[in-house]
């Protein structure tokens, strides 16, 4: 029942407004490597919950660019509801610079570093207790005028990350990002995204155990200009696969972006 009233919601959407010039917005496991341009401000909503259990995490994010498009700082503030404790509580804020490499008309690379804090409550899952840095690279690439591909690949490291009892370990983090994207129209694209990574978590003092997660997101996106800002609704499907199977979402995404100055 919730998939058919998403899809209604999202049609109305869709048939309302009109909308000019291709999208270069975000995906929503994958990032793409476009940072915004000066006086352009991003606010982005993403909504995720498991499709067998009442756990959801919800995800606030602002981007902006500074003194030019190269360079641009964002946060993004998490907030989570989790069903084996039944609470809803922020969970580790993280702050966001990203430079871009590389600009051309076909492709675009950019560098990405990011600070977690420890703002969520490790004691009840909310967070790891410890700050940590995080890198990766985005490119993305306009293959034809029809299809766009974006790659990410990253690392994160979390020294003393505690467990829930308060243990602490360093905790190492793999990732990597696909998304292909293909442009039905210039505003209504399909995505195919593929993200997956390797995991320390905490079990015991100085010691860790590694997991993996992988996941295959099939998803749509319609773009809209309205009085000179262009809001961007989306919906995707994402789909455990290999060590996760069965852990399947509904993702929910909402990007608002327009020139504050």
């Amino acid at each position: 029942m919730i998939h058919k009233i998403i899809v209604f919601v999202c049609s109305i959407f869709f048939t309302l407004y009109s909308f000019a010039g291709p999208v270069e917005d975000n995906s929503f496991l994958v990032e793409e490597a476009y940072n915004q341009e000066v006086g352009v401000y991003q606010f982005i909503n993403v909504w995720q919950k498991n499709q067998k259990t009442d756990d959801w995490k919800y995800t606030f994010i602002n981007e902006f660019p500074v003194f030019s498009q190269d360079h641009q700082l964002s946060y993004e503030i998490p907030i989570q509801f989790l069903d084996s404790n039944d609470k809803t509580q922020l969970s580790d804020i993280k702050l966001n610079y990203r430079y871009e490499i590389i600009r051309s008309e076909a492709s675009v690379m950019t560098g990405r570093i990011s600070l977690i804090t420890p703002t969520g409550d490790y004691k009840k899952g909310f967070g790891s207790g410890q700050s940590g840095l995080e890198g990766s690279m985005i490119t993305s690439v306009k293959l034809s005028k029809q299809w766009v591909q974006h790659w990410n690949l990253g690392a994160s490291i979390t020294p003393d990350a505690k467990d829930s009892t308060g243990m602490k370990a360093d905790n190492s983090r793999y990732f990597w990002g696909f998304s292909q994207v293909y442009l039905f129209k210039d505003n209504l694209n399909f995505m195919l995204e593929v993200a997956g990574s390797h995991e320390e978590e905490t079990v015991a003092a100085d010691t860790t155990t590694w997991s993996q997660e992988l996941l295959v997101s099939p998803s749509l996106r319609y773009a809209i200009d309205h009085n000179g800002w262009q809001y961007v609704p989306g919906l995707a499907f994402p789909i455990g696969v290999g060590d996760n199977a069965g852990q399947n979402e509904v993702l929910l995404y909402l990007s608002i972006e327009g020139k504050l100055f």
